[in-house]
């Protein structure tokens, strides 16, 4: 592998290609004075911002008829995502075969569209600013480019990255409280029409409660009581809560 080249101009490149003819070609997301140089003489200027979306990485049903996984210590094997420790002999070490079916790409298409939505519509960037990739086989690279992120350190990075992945997101100053309506107590929510993690948390609910069976309604920890009064009132719910605003 060839690394730490650098080209003045288009034509240089196009050169270089043309007489190696390499099988692959990368470039850094990154820019620096001197890319020739070392890695500790580079002279480091900026990065680009890259999420990176593998359909490996998001829970999918199907995974548990294409994923395979065998413990090399003692033999045993299992279907789907690997269970962290053997269930034979105890061991934490797996080897494992993974394969993105059309579901699994689907799925990572579906969060590369809801990560930008929040990079048009939270953080204000331009399509021009935004190119999409798909990554080769099991999923899609975004890129965001511009003088707005090329200087972030690794601190305001990593704010972007949990502020997309909602982590550490209290609900509660997005719209979601507890309530009392005499001695009942009540759960109010923001509108679906509300903007940011505000609107993504109502139209979140709303989606889950649309198709929740009873079985779903208990599994987040819903009374039976409770679970089957919403599929039983799950039309008139909804209605209310679309043409009324909050829950």
């Amino acid at each position: 592998m060839l690394r730490h080249k650098g080209f003045k101009s288009p034509s240089e490149l196009h050169k270089f290609l043309r007489d190696l003819t390499p099988s692959n070609v990368y470039y850094s997301c990154a820019y620096y004075e001197n890319p020739e140089a070392r890695m500790d003489e580079k002279g480091w200027l900026g990065a680009d911002l890259i999420f990176d979306i593998d359909a490996d990485h998001i829970p999918t049903p199907c995974k548990k008829n294409h994923d395979t996984w065998i413990c090399p210590n003692c033999g045993f094997a299992g279907r789907g995502e690997n269970p962290g420790k053997c269930p034979n002999c105890g061991s934490e070490k797996f080897e494992t075969r993974i394969w993105a079916c059309e579901l699994c790409l689907e799925a990572a298409k579906a969060e590369t569209l809801k990560l930008l939505d929040m990079l048009l519509e939270d953080f204000g960037f331009s399509e021009k600013e935004i190119s999409v990739f798909f990554s080769g086989h099991r999923g899609y690279h975004v890129h965001v480019e511009g003088s707005a992120v090329r200087g972030l350190d690794s601190v305001a990075r990593k704010e972007i990255v949990d502020y997309v992945s909602g982590l550490g997101l209290d609900p509660s100053f997005h719209g979601l409280r507890l309530t009392r309506y005499g001695a009942a107590r009540l759960i109010q929510g923001p509108n679906l029409d509300d903007e940011g993690w505000r609107g993504r948390i109502a139209k979140g609910v709303y989606d889950f409660v649309l198709t929740a069976s009873e079985e779903d309604f208990l599994r987040v920890g819903l009374p039976r009581k409770t679970a089957k009064t919403l599929v039983e009132n799950r039309g008139k719910i909804l209605e209310s809560w679309k043409d009324n605003g909050p829950w």
